[in-house]
């Protein structure tokens, strides 16, 4: 099959009925980063993200990430802790766990072959199809400008293993009209692409590895810590504007031992008053 022939939807896991996979995560980014020039890191700030090159958290508590899927209404968007608060799946908690551009034009992810036949050989010369998320690191890792390739590349892997992953070992075709009006990209309201693409998710209860760090990161940092004891790790965090640049795993492994009601529930930690 042609690459421009494959079917618009393959990609998506609203159409996959199985178990979600585990290759999307915060992990390889995190590895990433660790070897972007400083021209790359400069250009990642160009485009808003810079709070994604400083994910201090590489490793996951996945048994409160499923409590939390567990306690997800789709009607309301909420997570509704039973007995405690409830909390949004919105924009804003998007915003101040990620750090992620909030502005006023909406992402155009969507199937475009026009787009994609233009872009594809730019970033994947030799290629006849899409390579998988792996072969996409691999290239990006590799590549040693920081201009338009460059930004393409990484904001297609944010897509494919941050913003939105799929059950594809592939990225979506559908981020090329976003790589198309790169230049707009930090303008556009990621936040709300991410939230609208989590709700999906929850609902169905296929939610990616991808999703669990703004899950679990959005749940802890919500938490009053005045009764959790930081002595072990030097000291509880220091005040930040995004939860994804501040948190470590030592600094959430504590918390949510303190938060723990059982070995699948949570909530013991009231919410704390901003």
């Amino acid at each position: 099959m042609d690459r421009g022939d494959q079917k618009d939807d393959d990609d998506d896991f609203m159409e996959k009925k199985k178990c979600p996979c585990k290759r999307a995560s915060q992990e390889c980014l995190t590895t990433l980063t660790k070897g972007f020039t400083d021209d790359q890191k400069g250009a990642t700030s160009e485009m808003g993200l810079q709070a994604l090159m400083d994910v201090r958290c590489m490793n996951l508590v996945n048994p409160v990430c499923d409590w939390l899927g567990e306690i997800y209404y789709p009607a309301s968007r909420e997570f509704v802790i039973p007995g405690r608060e409830r909390i949004p799946l919105d924009e804003e908690s998007v915003f101040c766990t990620l750090g992620v551009p909030r502005g006023e034009i909406k992402v155009p992810y969507e199937v475009n072959n026009k787009i994609e036949k233009v872009l594809f050989p730019r970033l994947f010369p030799g290629m006849a199809s899409m390579p998988n998320t792996t072969v996409l690191a691999t290239s990006l890792e590799g590549t040693t400008t920081h201009g338009e390739v460059f930004k393409m590349k990484l904001l297609m892997h944010l897509i494919s293993s941050v913003f939105a992953p799929t059950t594809s070992l592939r990225p979506s075709n559908k981020c090329f009209p976003i790589l198309a009006k790169l230049k707009y990209g930090k303008y556009m309201n990621w936040c709300e692409f991410i939230a609208d693409f989590r709700h999906v998710a929850f609902s169905i209860k296929m939610y990616q590895k991808g999703y669990r760090l703004h899950l679990m990161l959005m749940y802890v940092d919500r938490l009053d810590l005045s009764i959790v004891d930081f002595t072990e790790i030097g000291g509880q965090l220091p005040p930040h504007k995004f939860a994804v640049s501040a948190w470590s795993y030592d600094v959430v492994k504590v918390v949510l031992a303190t938060d723990r009601i059982s070995d699948t529930k949570y909530g013991k930690l009231q919410e704390r008053i901003i």
